[in-house]
C-alpha cells in the first residue's frame, strides 16, 4: 500500500524500472509530459488573472472616476467609517465637515463612497447657514 502511494507521488515506480509508454517512444512521452507541465502553469496563470487581478483592476479604475468626479458639497465616507460633507478639495487632501463646528482634514486615497452628491439647493442652504454662523 505505501509503495503504491510512493509510486502515484514519483510518477512511476520505485524500483527504477519506467513503465511503458502507451506508444512505446520514450521520448515521446517525455515531450507530453513536458507539455502538459507548461499547460497546467498556463491554466493556472490565467485563471489567477481572471479570478484575482482583473477585478482589482476593475475596482481601481472606478475608484479614479469616482475621485475625478468629487465635488464640494457631496456627502463621503471614509475608510475609517466618518461621515461628512465635502468643503474644499485641493490636490491630495480633502476637508470634510463633521459636524456643527468639526472640520477634518482626509488624504483623497481615504474615501471609501460617496453617499450622495451636492444639488444646487443644498449648496445654497450651506452658503446662508455659514453666513449666519459668520454674523454671529
Amino acid at each position: 500500500m505505501l509503495e503504491k502511494f510512493i509510486d502515484l507521488i514519483n510518477f512511476g515506480s520505485t524500483d527504477g524500472t519506467a513503465a511503458p509508454a502507451a506508444s512505446g517512444d520514450p521520448a515521446a512521452q517525455g515531450a507530453g509530459g513536458f507539455l502538459g507541465s507548461w499547460l497546467f502553469i498556463i491554466v493556472i496563470f490565467v485563471l489567477f488573472w481572471l479570478l484575482l487581478i482583473l477585478p482589482q483592476r476593475r475596482q481601481g479604475k472606478k475608484h479614479k472616476e469616482m475621485m475625478s468626479k468629487l465635488e464640494k458639497g457631496d456627502k463621503i465616507v471614509n475608510q475609517a467609517g466618518i461621515i461628512g460633507k465635502i468643503v474644499s478639495i485641493s490636490n491630495d487632501k480633502i476637508r470634510i465637515r463633521t459636524g456643527d463646528n468639526t472640520q477634518i482634514d482626509i488624504t483623497k486615497g481615504s474615501i471609501a463612497a460617496v453617499l450622495s452628491k451636492a444639488s444646487s439647493e443644498e449648496e445654497k442652504e450651506e452658503k446662508e447657514e455659514s453666513k449666519d454662523k459668520e454674523e454671529k
